[in-house]
């Protein structure tokens, strides 16, 4: 009797954990994952106004084909980088594009800091390298961004590739609309399709961006 009644509990423990993980599996291949637009606060597409208040009093540069301003930051360690594309030089605060990754000391351009920030972290808590968290603490284990994490809030990427120790997964969408009601001059851009890429090595998160790809800026003949 007793081996019986142990032997319903297993079953019916296995079935409810298979059927969750059946349910899981079919919502991540009929969901569309809903993009990733804001890291540190700074968002794709964000209302001008903001931005520049983040922005104004920083530099751009413009080492890109495309003459966009592009703006640097560390994160408080040093160890952390994020770099801000905005649409155009008439643009500078349409934001298209954000980029973050982990550096070494070897990395010799200098940047400005954001001291107040340990970690450049996306809208849905993905972020680089290691954090502490009760888990880490209590048991040792390092709370760090892992592809599963992505995929299980994401779904299932357009790219999913492996080389070596480093894997890189891809997410694309051909319309971003949510940009439409983000940014105050969004009528005047097409921002087109969207992408984010996360590239792990060693199954920890080491760089991610997210961007649009919107048309080159018409270069004036003085920039010539």
């Amino acid at each position: 009797m007793k081996n019986i009644l142990l032997k319903s509990v297993f079953f019916g423990l296995t079935s409810f954990i298979l059927i969750g993980f059946a349910n899981s599996f079919a919502l991540s291949q009929t969901t569309e994952p809903k993009p990733e637009l804001c890291v540190a606060e700074i968002c794709l597409g964000d209302n001008e106004e903001k931005v520049k208040t983040i922005l104004q009093n920083y530099s751009a540069r413009y080492d890109n084909e495309l003459r966009q301003p592009k703006y640097y930051f560390y994160n408080n360690y040093g160890n952390q980088v994020m770099a801000v594309t905005a649409h155009s030089k008439e643009q500078p605060y349409v934001i298209v594009g954000i980029e973050a990754f982990a550096v070494g000391e070897s990395y010799q351009k200098t940047h400005y800091q954001m001291k107040e920030l340990n970690s450049f972290i996306t809208e849905s808590g993905f972020f680089i390298g290691a954090r502490p968290s009760f888990k880490s603490m209590m048991f040792a284990i390092p709370n760090v961004t892992k592809a599963k994490g992505i995929i299980k809030k994401k779904g299932l990427p357009a790219m999913d590739e492996k080389i070596k120790k480093v894997r890189t997964i891809r997410y694309q969408i051909d319309q971003i609309k949510e940009l439409e009601t983000q940014a105050a001059d969004a009528k005047k851009i097409d921002f087109g399709s969207y992408t984010a890429e996360y590239r792990f090595v060693k199954n920890k998160l080491r760089r991610f961006s997210i961007s649009v790809n919107t048309p080159a800026p018409a270069v004036a003949s003085k920039d010539l």
